[in-house]
């Protein structure tokens, strides 16, 4: 029994009679024409007290007439005579199957007519109003089964048979335990286990047939992932290049825009103006975009490319010519090229 039950029964709680119930209607479900395959019924060959063999595919209904059926099972029992069985009702109020168990080998031993270590005992218990039990007992020797045995069915020495009884009022017969019956117990164990395995199987193909969709939608999807994580990786050296190209180009447009806008006369001249000393004098100023041409006369025209050049907005100062100077004339003639830059260009006041 599980432990569970157990622990619960320490506390005081006894669920045995639950668990007994939960396993006959298990048993009672596999019955169901739907999973009786589940529990095979394993033909049996069963030798009656006349010598004739019937065919039984079930212990709790009768048996089948079918000779040549018998002849091909694997499994055999003896159906014992009336005369070698002593049978009892008692009644017995409602009790525990430990209890009632312990119940009956008293009365066992009260009715035995046989040698203690030979006797061969079984039970069955009907409720009767929901208080009291109707128990029918059987009582027989061992001895006395295997002088029937070897008398009626002298074939039968090989493998031991399982022995059965009839069952008063009812159909079928019952089995008594600890002879031939252990084999064909094995049997159909090892089958229930190959058809649950059998049942394992095909859910799990049908689980499988279900969720095979998703998850190849799933691998799919990581798949393409994985793709489009190798062409990034692939392509991130070029992204980046692409991007550098982008802000330089945008900064060279800029710059060529800026470069480009034409210079405003009056905002040129007077930096130019500002940028001259006072000794100097101009003959002509022409202004192309931001290239700025001028002439004149100064004292020392050097000194002038100098400071033209550490103005700042003011770059690239040249002089397409050298300077001249007339003798006797206080001031060197020049002509100078510069670049008026962005930033020197202020608002006239």
């Amino acid at each position: 029994m599980p432990a569970s039950l157990n622990q619960v029964s320490s506390s005081g709680l006894d669920l045995k009679p639950l668990w007994r119930d939960l396993v006959a209607a298990w048993r009672g479900m596999l019955e169901w024409p739907v999973l009786s395959w589940l529990w095979t019924k394993l033909a049996v060959r069963l030798w009656l007290p006349s010598g004739e063999c019937v065919l039984s595919r079930n212990i709790h209904l009768a048996p089948i007439h079918d000779e040549k059926g018998a002849r091909a099972a694997r499994f055999e029992a003896v159906l014992l005579p009336e005369s070698l069985l002593l049978r009892r009702d008692v009644s017995m109020p409602m009790l525990q199957s430990r209890d009632l168990m312990a119940a009956l080998a008293l009365e066992v031993q009260s009715l035995n007519p046989f040698d203690p270590g030979d006797v061969v005992w079984m039970h069955e218990a009907i409720p009767q109003d929901g208080r009291a039990l109707k128990v029918h007992m059987l009582l027989t020797s061992r001895k006395l089964i295997e002088q029937h045995v070897a008398a009626v069915h002298p074939g039968l020495k090989a493998l031991p048979p399982e022995v059965w009884v009839s069952r008063p009022d009812r159909l079928g017969f019952a089995m008594l335990a600890g002879f031939g019956e252990a084999r064909r117990l094995r049997h159909a164990i090892a089958w229930r286990w190959v058809s649950a395995l059998l049942v394992m199987l095909v859910l799990t193909l049908i689980v499988a047939m279900a969720v095979t969709p998703s998850v190849q939608l799933y691998l799919r999807t990581q798949q393409a992932h994985q793709a489009m994580t190798a062409l990034y990786q692939k392509a991130a050296p070029v992204v980046i290049q692409r991007e550098s190209l982008t802000r330089t180009t945008d900064l060279i447009n800029g710059l060529a825009e800026t470069m480009g806008k034409p210079m405003q006369p009056l905002q040129a001249v007077k930096r130019i103006t500002d940028a001259l000393p006072d000794d100097t004098y101009l003959w002509t100023l022409q202004i192309q975009g931001a290239k700025v041409n001028i002439t004149g006369q100064t004292v020392n025209a050097s000194v002038l490319m100098k400071q033209l050049d550490a103005t700042p907005g003011m770059s690239n100062v040249t002089a397409p010519t050298p300077a001249s100077k007339t003798p006797g004339a206080p001031r060197e003639q020049f002509a100078i090229e510069f670049t008026l830059g962005p930033t020197a260009v202020v608002p006239v006041k």
